[in-house]
């Protein structure tokens, strides 16, 4: 690889993506342990918000702290708002179509960026912009397929990993702007510290405490996803978003699917691709891959 790859971030934004791509894989371990998704996301926020707040006092030890304007406070409030639902829609979607498919639909996120920023330049997308959507939304189109998924396709399912794209697109555009005055690691403390509050207020009330109780391999499979595919892909991903340019770290974090897929297949006997699936799958990472070579007007 050149040397340009690994000090653009990129390198960063690839390990934060194979470490991200298990998130799936472990997030099913925990449910089959009778964890809910509800339950899930609030002990996965409260492990991992502490994680975040002393990582960040360790890496910015001995620096000043930067002081957040008013403005900023809303902002990091509105992309912990924006990751709490993607999160939410996410986990449920994990839940209701297997890591698989769920992973695919997540994976729409880089042409949903292409999208906002067109819409945030009033300039509608190149027609090369527009194949690309063309083809993703096709392979999407081929993998919900009825009847052909050997697994379940349910249409709550199909809407929970659309919203979760739509949300995880919006976050990360948003994040962006706020990374370059703030840094990645204090945005990273300040935005799931909201994401915290939200779940805790929107989530807990509704949580029977039965269900907060895990057993020893639910809590177990609960760390590794915390720690290995949540914090530390965390401040890898978003410290290479912060020195990368959006759209190619998009590109690069398209291999997640394949590792989420493949580990899927192997471990999880209920989750099955059919040859129309396989096709869609291509066609989603065929196109999303063909955004490396089509720039954005403002990158010209």
């Amino acid at each position: 690889m050149s040397l340009r790859f690994w000090q653009s971030g990129l390198a960063l934004v690839a390990v934060a993506t194979f470490a991200m791509a298990f998130k799936g894989i472990f997030a099913r371990l925990v449910y089959q342990h009778g964890v809910s998704v509800d339950a899930l996301l609030i002990w996965r926020f409260l492990l991992a918000v502490p994680l975040f707040w002393l990582g960040a006092l360790w890496i910015n030890r001995g620096r000043p702290k930067e002081r957040l304007s008013r403005r900023q406070w809303g902002l990091c409030a509105v992309s912990g708002l924006l990751f709490f639902f993607s999160t939410w829609c996410d986990f449920n979607a994990i839940h209701e179509l297997g890591a698989s498919l769920s992973r695919m639909l997540l994976y729409l996120f880089p042409a949903l960026i292409m999208l906002i920023e067109a819409v945030r330049l009033r300039r509608l997308p190149a027609p090369l912009h527009l194949l690309v959507f063309a083809g993703a939304w096709t392979g999407i189109a081929l993998l919900l397929l009825p009847g052909w998924q050997i697994g379940r396709v349910t249409l709550a399912g199909t809407l929970y990993g659309l919203g979760a794209a739509a949300c995880y697109a919006s976050f990360l555009t948003l994040s962006q702007g706020l990374m370059k005055p703030l840094g990645s690691v204090r945005f990273n403390q300040v935005s799931n510290s909201f994401t915290l509050v939200f779940m805790t207020v929107g989530l807990l009330p509704g949580i029977p405490a039965s269900e907060l109780a895990l057993s020893a391999p639910a809590l177990g499979w609960m760390v590794v996803l915390v720690v290995l595919s949540t914090v530390l892909p965390f401040f890898l991903l978003f410290e290479g978003f912060h020195r990368a340019n959006a759209s190619e770290a998009a590109v690069v974090a398209m291999f997640g699917p394949v590792v989420t897929v493949t580990a899927a297949l192997a471990l999880f006997p209920d989750e099955h691709l059919g040859p129309v699936q396989w096709l869609g799958l291509v066609m989603v990472l065929a196109s999303i891959g063909a955004l490396k070579l089509v720039k954005t007007p403002a990158a010209r």
